[in-house]
């Protein structure tokens, strides 16, 4: 009993690291997109994207909010949503707002205080980005 109490402390607490780490305004240095055998790179086309990451005190099942910002030929796009880190720090889980059920998962390959890589799989397609912290 008190190994399984330890071992959910420790996967909060690299959820919660986690959490801290993303705090803060991060831009894209990478955004790749693999279709079959089709890739892209958005920001060769002139897309910038930014994402900015609220810090809480994450609890079980508890969302913090974020907000992505996508430019593109003088146009900018944000989007207010929801974020929780799952999977001991390996995970981050997106969704729409607090009473959508539809969540999003990405795999966190790299974060760092500078670095965040995240890839998205969806069917037959693969995102990889990398952002830099402001």
């Amino acid at each position: 009993m008190i190994a399984a109490i330890a071992l959910i402390a420790v996967a909060c607490n690299k959820n919660q690291k986690a959490v801290k780490t993303l705090e803060g305004n991060w831009n894209a240095t990478e955004f790749m997109v693999t279709e079959g055998e089709l890739t892209v790179n958005y920001l060769a086309f002139g897309f910038a994207v930014q994402m900015n990451f609220d810090g809480c005190k994450l609890k079980n099942d508890e969302f913090c909010n974020m907000t992505t910002t996508i430019t593109f030929d003088g146009d900018t796009d944000t989007e207010a949503s929801v974020y929780r880190v799952t999977n001991d720090g390996e995970r981050l889980e997106q969704k729409e707002n607090l009473a959508a059920t539809t969540i999003q998962s990405i795999d966190i390959v790299e974060l760092t205080k500078t670095t965040l890589k995240l890839i998205l799989v969806e069917d037959e397609t693969t995102t990889n980005i990398t952002l830099e912290k402001e």
